[in-house]
Formats: structure tokens, C-alpha cells, sequence
């Protein structure tokens, strides 16, 4: 079942539901929007010669890290995500769930309407997790959309699992940066 806004303030209030930072977090009917942080992971546009992915295999973190830069968003810099572009962001806000609440994090529809994504087929956030949550933006549309810190990127919707699960998610990404 989908929290309502009600539940979801209560949630956060109680400290069931952590979101840290607070600042900048609106809670709509059936959500709450979250912000971007300071940094952007760019890929190169050239290929990385001589590999081949076995995501299963991969070390994904490292990999990124080896083959992206850095775009430090601070002091109100933008970056011009151009049609058909991908970039990996995070958001501003740490998210925490207990063990009797699962997420989705979907995109805005302002956005989406542009279209701008923030997910490619990862929506699930598991019970348990305790980080920051990974956004893999593209630019399906026409336009150069400009991405800033601080603005709203995406939306997590929270659900109240039917009963506990009974270990939370204990992933690669687990309280890592």
C-alpha cells in the first residue's frame, strides 16, 4: 500500500522514515520529490576499447569511476544535459527504510514530458537500504535541459510491505559513496 501524504510526514517525523537532509524535501499526495546533489559521473562519448560487460561480473563502481569524470555542481554551476546524453547523479538526500518499508523512485513529470529520465529499469529501493539513491538521467528529447543542484530530480514513493522482510537489502551500494 501506497503512503499517503499524511503518513509519509508522520513517517519522516517519527524518525521510521530517515531523509537527511530535510531542506528541500516536499512531500506531495503519494510522494516526495527529492533533490539532486553536487556531482555528476559524465561518460566519455568514446568507447571503451578491447572489453566486454558481464554486469554480473563487473565491478560497477570502479568501472564508472575509471570511466567517467567528475561535474561538480556547487555554487550554482549547470550542466547542459544534451539530447541523448546519460549521467549518473545522486540525490542530495540520504534515504533509510526499515525493514517494513519498501521504495520506488520514479521521475518528475515536468521533466519526463521533456524527456528526461532518472532511472533506467531501477526503481526498486529494498527494505533496509540506508544511502543516498543513484539516478541514471538521460535526455530522450530534443532539448538541452540544464541540470543544477538542488533541483527537484525525482520522486520516491514509499510502500508499506504486506509484513517485514525478513533481512534488508545488504547490496554493493549499501552506505557506500
Amino acid at each position: 500500500m501506497l503512503l499517503s501524504d499524511g503518513e509519509i510526514q508522520e513517517a519522516v517525523d517519527s524518525g521510521e522514515l530517515i531523509l537527511e537532509p530535510r531542506l528541500g524535501v516536499r512531500i506531495q499526495p503519494s510522494s516526495i520529490d527529492l533533490t539532486l546533489g553536487n556531482t555528476l559521473h559524465v561518460h566519455s562519448s568514446q568507447p571503451v576499447p578491447g572489453i566486454s560487460i558481464d554486469p554480473e561480473l563487473l565491478q560497477v563502481r570502479q568501472f564508472i569511476s575509471a570511466n567517467t569524470t567528475e561535474e561538480d555542481l556547487s555554487d550554482g554551476r549547470v550542466w547542459k544535459l544534451e539530447p541523448g546524453a546519460f549521467v549518473i547523479g545522486e540525490t542530495v538526500e540520504r534515504v533509510g527504510l526499515p525493514l517494513h518499508l519498501a521504495g520506488r523512485v520514479e521521475g518528475r513529470s515536468r521533466l519526463a514530458r521533456l524527456g528526461v529520465g532518472v532511472h533506467i529499469t531501477a526503481p526498486k529501493i529494498d527494505p533496509g537500504f540506508h544511502n543516498n539513491i543513484t539516478l541514471e538521467i538521460f535526455n530522450l528529447g530534443p532539448w538541452a535541459i540544464e541540470l543544477r543542484a538542488g533541483m527537484r530530480i525525482c520522486t520516491l514513493i514509499v510502500e508499506r510491505l504486506g509484513r517485514s522482510a525478513q533481512a534488508g537489502y545488504g547490496g554493493v551500494f549499501q552506505g557506500a559513496r
